[in-house]
């Protein structure tokens, strides 16, 4: 079960998170030179209000997931979060708005280079909605896979569409920049046209807004029937103890996340975040595998806990892990190999300066997804101190690196590597910190091996396919110039190798074969999503 609940989050959001390119490619193909700016622009301002966002969770949504796989009272553990997360998330729009004004009329400093003032208070609306996702959040601790990945698809669903029609007004001015409409519009939606075109930045945002907007109420919608009690003391402070610990995990994760794109800006301009935010975006379609895991994989792990069971915590990690870098190597060489061509395809020319920057954090989501399981392994055991340890060291190595690596005098500019790609470097080797320490920190709590056999041969065999493809795209006169369905062509064939390699180093046989296909079934993942969605029996409320 857990497998195909991994397997519908990975369908959803790869769906979801292709809708999202939709709606870049277009902006790339329509706005082009104009693009990587307006989209830096935004990058910035969601970079720059996360380090405020982080007041609005402190670990809070964490200690909810593990409160209700515990199996406490479901009402009290809704009411509780839903209060825990108003109050919180009221705080930091104080917070937001205090730092504003000081900024503006104490220091006197204004909003310049990455930063517009107007997208900065659009995403404020943004992270208010973002905040107060308590459907979402109740539906993963229920490991309700169905109805938390139904709920977050909307997003994307609403966002497309208005992100278009605002590339098809055109762009008055960015930066230096005008872009005229590709298309005349009728006569009375000429003044819609014209606001959007000269409010291009601020209207792009809006369009974040509206599809958290969207999501936000759908998840209402399902959480309609579900019990709300009074908040309770005794709980509100179960949370807080579960919290506390890795309160520090959720501050630290969001500057790691965030403060490449924000020292990006203060060193160079928005175009520069915009080409290392939308790569970013684009590799979110290749990096869900993992995420989408861990989303079933930690409330497992807590149950297992509960009824300390060793054994199975280590033999689902390992299956976890195995199949993770399985997935991701035939992508990760497909991206490697086709980085230009992929620029071109998925966004546009204009985006061509990112392909260092994509090859790299490609690199980045693989040690990621190899992370993931025992970073959930150490949180479903109730020892969030040690991941928050490990994640200190992995933010401090991360922001001194970015220091180094990104101004155009860093230490690695007489190599040519400063910027967007220096960025993209200090979070791989932060990343590497983070992917033995995990591991160490596994194996003591639990034995398990720090490496397994499965991953070197997987990497043998993404060896041998980038080597096949390499040569029959670059090496022959047949493919002057690659297009998409070459692309798909090319996938095809790198695949066939890939698994023809697994085969003959005994890493796929028939067992693996039948747990894709059964995986994948769609009538039984059909059958599991009506069950889930039909499902009234909420067994822990009391």
């Amino acid at each position: 079960m857990i497998a195909r609940k991994s397997t519908l989050i990975v369908t959803s959001q790869f769906f979801a998170r292709f809708l999202g390119w939709i709606g870049l490619v277009v902006l790339a193909k329509l706005w082009g030179e104009a693009a990587p700016e307006a989209l830096g622009i935004i990058g910035f301002a969601i970079a720059f209000l996360a380090l405020f966002n982080v007041i609005a969770d402190l670990g809070f949504s964490s200690a909810h997931v593990k409160r209700i796989s515990e199996g406490k009272d479901l009402g009290t553990c809704i009411g509780t979060y839903a209060t825990i997360k108003i109050f919180l998330t009221g705080l930091m729009v104080i917070v937001v708005f205090t730092a504003i004004f000081i900024w503006k009329n104490v220091l006197h400093e204004g909003f310049h280079d990455a930063t517009t003032e107007s997208v900065i208070f659009v995403f404020i609306i943004y992270y208010i909605f973002s905040n107060l996702q308590i459907a979402i959040v109740t539906f993963e601790g229920r490991r309700e896979i169905a109805k938390r990945e139904i709920t977050r698809i909307f997003e994307n669903i609403v966002k497309m569409p208005l992100m278009i029609l605002v590339a098809l007004a055109g762009v008055t001015s960015i930066g230096m920049i005008s872009i005229s409409p590709v298309v005349d519009w009728p006569q009375f939606l000429q003044p819609l046209q014209q606001f959007l075109a000269d409010h291009a930045a601020g209207s792009l945002a809006m369009t974040y807004v509206f599809g958290v907007m969207a999501t936000f109420f759908i998840g209402i919608w399902f959480l309609r029937k579900y019990p709300l009690k009074r908040p309770s003391w005794v709980l509100c402070k179960s949370y807080f103890s579960f919290a506390l610990p890795i309160m520090l995990i959720s501050i630290i994760s969001v500057i790691s996340v965030n403060i490449d794109k924000i020292m990006i800006g203060y060193f160079w301009t928005s175009t520069e975040v915009g080409y290392y935010f939308t790569v970013q975006q684009i590799l979110q379609i290749f990096s869900i595998l993992s995420p989408a895991v861990g989303v079933v994989l930690f409330p497992t792990i807590s149950k297992y806990h509960t009824f300390k069971n060793f054994q199975g915590i280590r033999s689902i990690t390992h299956l976890a892990e195995r199949y993770i870098s399985m997935v991701m190597i035939p992508f990760m060489v497909v991206i490697i190999i086709f980085v230009n061509p992929i620029i071109n395809i998925m966004l546009s020319s204009a985006f061509l300066p990112a392909a260092s920057v994509l090859i790299t954090l490609t690199i980045y989501a693989f040690i990621s997804g190899l992370m993931m399981p025992y970073g959930s392994l150490i949180s479903g055991m109730n020892r969030p101190g040690i991941a928050a340890k490990i994640g200190f060291v992995m933010c401090g190595t991360n922001i001194s690196l970015n220091f180094l690596f990104i101004p155009e005098w860093g230490l690695l500019s007489s190599f040519g590597i400063n910027g967007p790609t220096g960025a993209a470097i200090a979070t791989v080797l932060s990343a590497l910190v983070g992917f033995f320490g995990l591991r160490i920190a596994a194996k003591k709590l639990t034995g398990i091996k720090l490496l397994q056999s499965h991953t070197p041969r997987h990497v043998i065999a993404g060896l041998v396919m980038g080597i096949g493809l390499y040569f029959l795209a670059y090496r022959t006169s047949f493919f002057p110039f690659i297009h998409w369905y070459h692309l798909l062509g090319f996938a095809g064939i790198g695949l066939a190798v890939y698994l023809g390699v697994l085969f003959i180093l005994n890493e796929f046989k028939k067992q693996e074969l039948l747990f894709f296909l059964n995986m994948l079934h769609p009538k039984e993942m059909l059958r599991y999503v009506s069950a889930e969605l039909k499902d009234k029996d909420f067994s822990n409320k009391k």
